[in-house]
């Protein structure tokens, strides 16, 4: 019988085969048997067979002699093999030495073996499912926590929104997280925070409007309407056009007695309510002076109460400059005062009818309402003939820009006016439309950044055509 340390017993048996004394034989070989093997009766032939522990399949001595004549080597079954080995002296053959070996236990070993290793691994597997199936739960809890926790400040995000597009801005959401949402939550309430702040600022803005449209109306309705007025022989259109909601340019006209017409045009510096409120304060300076008939004998006194009404009114000073004109329709003549407003022209009409050359009354003065300065306003008398068109204009007219930065400018004005027929009243209204329209043009769209306001005066006395054409080339 062998042996291995670790590894399953393999049994052996061993077959002598002699030509000697069978007897002999077997004395002599059954000494050498190690471990007390097992002899057992030979055959006739004189084949002997020994085992230790022979197991129930082991071939008989008679199977071992077929299957080993004539081969060295033969498998009895799957487990078992026997090995023969010829015993010579010289060339004297004495016997064979027979070897068998049985592997039953081996592979029953093995197959023990595998078969633990199989179930060792099944369990393993099993506990494997098992630890998966734990962690995915484990997972699966979590994520139901986590979408719990996650899903409840996103609901109360949700019902803060619903309130503020319902308009309530008084609730506000809990800052108690740390993460993105708290993050949210902070910037949500700091947004309603500024909803409700730019509410306020549009409620207030749109009260604002409203006073400004207000205070508007109450200033297009002390400048004289679009309709073109007539005091006799003098016909008077005029145009303005505020640069914001409330203007501080302004202008005006009145019958005085004695067949006299006043006409003022003034522009208190900037635009807005500020310097409407000052136009206002000029306009009914000059109103009342005007209800004082009797008193207002010249231009300069328009010019004095003006100064004398907006000077040191308000921390802010407000400057104005103005230019006053009466027309006297009798004699034929038109006398003014002028502190710091734009030269204004007196253009002739020719002998065709068409507006030809152009006279500028170059008078200058000083601002008015300006506590720090003496006044001084300038003064000037011209004749007026048959069909002589006056303009008076503020600087915002001259000073309109394109979209290049370039002035409508003095001389493009009078190209404009020069070769207009002017013979009655819708003439003029045209000729006030054509100028109104050629600014807007030449500034393309673009804002302006002044108020623009302009007069068109004619003096057109009754006469016979040949007493007008005498009066044009006087």
């Amino acid at each position: 019988m062998l042996r291995t340390r670790g590894a399953p017993q393999v049994t052996w048996f061993m077959v002598w085969d002699v030509d000697s004394n069978p007897a002999n034989s077997i004395r002599n070989w059954k000494g050498s048997v190690p471990c007390g093997a097992s002899v057992l009766a030979p055959k006739p032939s004189g084949l002997i067979y020994c085992t230790r522990a022979a197991p129930a399949t082991a071939p008989s001595i008679i199977e071992l002699d077929r299957a080993f004549s004539g081969n060295d080597v033969a498998q009895h079954n799957a487990a078992s093999y026997a090995l023969r080995i010829p015993i010579e002296v010289g060339q004297q053959p004495l016997g064979s030495l027979w070897v068998g070996i049985s592997t039953e236990e081996l592979q029953a070993e093995l197959s023990r073996a595998s078969l633990g290793a199989h179930a060792r691994v099944q369990e393993l597997r099993i506990k494997l499912w098992v630890a998966a199936g734990m962690v995915l739960l484990l997972g699966i809890i979590l994520a139901m926590l986590q979408a719990v926790s996650m899903a409840r400040p996103i609901a109360e995000l949700s019902e803060q929104a619903t309130r503020i597009a319902q308009g309530d801005l008084n609730q506000r959401v809990p800052e108690v997280r740390r993460d993105e949402l708290g993050t949210l939550a902070r910037n949500f309430n700091f947004m309603a925070d500024r909803i409700g702040e730019l509410l306020l600022e549009q409620a207030e803005k749109a009260a604002l409007e409203h006073e400004m449209g207000l205070a508007r109306s109450v200033q297009q309705a002390m400048l004289p309407s679009s309709e073109i007025e007539e005091y006799g022989p003098v016909k008077v259109a005029g145009y303005c056009a505020p640069a914001s909601s409330c203007g501080g340019d302004w202008w005006m006209h009145r019958a005085l007695s004695g067949g006299r017409v006043l006409i003022v045009i003034g522009d208190a510096t900037g635009h807005g309510i500020h310097s409407a409120m000052i136009a206002a304060t000029a306009r009914g300076a000059v109103e009342a002076l005007a209800a004082l008939d009797q008193v207002l004998h010249a231009p300069e006194q328009v010019l004095c109460a003006i100064d004398s009404a907006i000077r040191n009114v308000g921390e802010h000073h407000v400057l104005m400059t103005a230019f006053a004109a009466v027309i006297d329709t009798h004699a034929g003549t038109l006398s003014y005062a002028n502190a710091g407003q734009n030269f204004p022209y007196i253009v002739r009409r020719g002998d065709e009818g068409k507006l030809e050359d152009a006279v500028i009354l170059a008078t200058a003065g000083n601002p008015l309402g300006d506590p720090e300065i003496k006044l001084e306003i300038r003064t000037g008398s011209r004749e007026l003939r048959a069909g002589d068109l006056f303009v008076a204009f503020t600087d915002g007219l001259v000073e309109r820009a394109n979209p290049a930065g370039h002035l409508f400018g003095d001389r493009r004005l009078l190209r404009l006016l020069r070769g207009q027929e002017v013979m009655d009243r819708r003439a003029l209204d045209s000729l006030r439309m054509r100028v109104m329209n050629a600014v807007d043009t030449y500034a393309e769209g673009e804002d302006a950044s002044d108020d623009v306001t302009f007069v068109l005066c004619q003096f057109d006395p009754p006469a016979m055509p040949q007493a007008l054409r005498r009066a044009g080339t006087a």
